[in-house]
């Protein structure tokens, strides 16, 4: 049976620019960075204090040409991920200032606060307060 989720595959264009955004910007902490034989670098990035990895995959150094032509075009349109703050002005103001691309207003809804923002590549993101108990488990 499944135990638990380990990583999220993004696909960035540059894994070291994406890296700089990921670690500058949003405040993660790098996980691994290794080059393997064949030149692909593999690189993932996470929240601190948490256990699952996103891992900053550049197409063309993994795939073949063609493949990774195919995967180029998803660079952006992957689901979207929801990060969690306990203090969403604060997060929120932190981030426009290092310059993260919010393309929603923070906005108070019923499940609490919340602002969509993207990557350098164009993968969105939900920045959300959740306002208690909205997001339950099923049957608490």
């Amino acid at each position: 049976m499944l135990r638990k989720l380990g990583s999220l595959t993004l696909y960035v264009k540059d894994v070291e620019e994406a890296l700089h955004f990921y670690l500058d910007c949003l405040g993660m902490e790098k996980r691994s960075d290794t080059t393997l034989p064949n030149g692909s670098r593999w690189l993932t990035v996470g929240v601190p204090g948490q256990d699952v990895d996103l891992v900053l995959h550049d197409p063309k150094q993994w795939h073949e040409p063609h493949q990774a032509e195919k995967l180029e075009a998803d660079i952006g349109r992957t689901p979207m991920l929801v990060f969690e703050t306990d203090d969403f002005s604060h997060t929120y103001e932190t981030l426009h200032a290092k310059g993260v691309h919010f393309l929603t207003e923070a906005t108070e809804r019923q499940y609490g606060k919340e602002a969509v923002f993207q990557d350098l590549y164009g993968n969105r993101f939900l920045l959300l307060q959740p306002t208690p108990p909205a997001f339950a488990p099923i049957g608490d």
